[in-house]
């Protein structure tokens, strides 16, 4: 099983997300932390496929600007739709949604 997190996005002119920022979450060499890779730039087709294996799952990846550091934000899951996308479940929370993490089409 893979883990990953997915830290931001990218958006079209119609502000329709065409990218994803994700991360591979693996554990550290002695087995007492988790390391996260550096970002890839992954379109939507891919990132739908990669979270399609049930094997695999993702979070969303939030700043916390207070510590300075990273943090697992909410569950990232496939609706089946036409064409499959890519949902944070749905619990009112709007900080931990795809829309509301980094657009990185204004610094990348």
């Amino acid at each position: 099983m893979a883990e990953y997190r997915i830290s931001g996005i990218w958006k079209d002119d119609n502000s329709v997300i065409t990218h994803y920022a994700v991360h591979l979450r693996t554990r550290n060499a002695n087995g007492k932390g988790n390391l996260i890779a550096h970002a890839v730039k992954m379109t939507k087709a891919a990132a739908v496929t990669l979270l399609q294996n049930q094997q695999n799952s993702a979070k969303t990846y939030l700043w916390n600007y207070t510590t300075a550091s990273w943090f697992a934000g909410g569950d990232t899951h496939v609706v089946n739709g036409n064409p499959p996308f890519l949902r944070t479940t749905h619990d009112a929370t709007v900080k931990d949604n795809l829309l509301h993490l980094i657009d990185y089409g204004y610094v990348y």
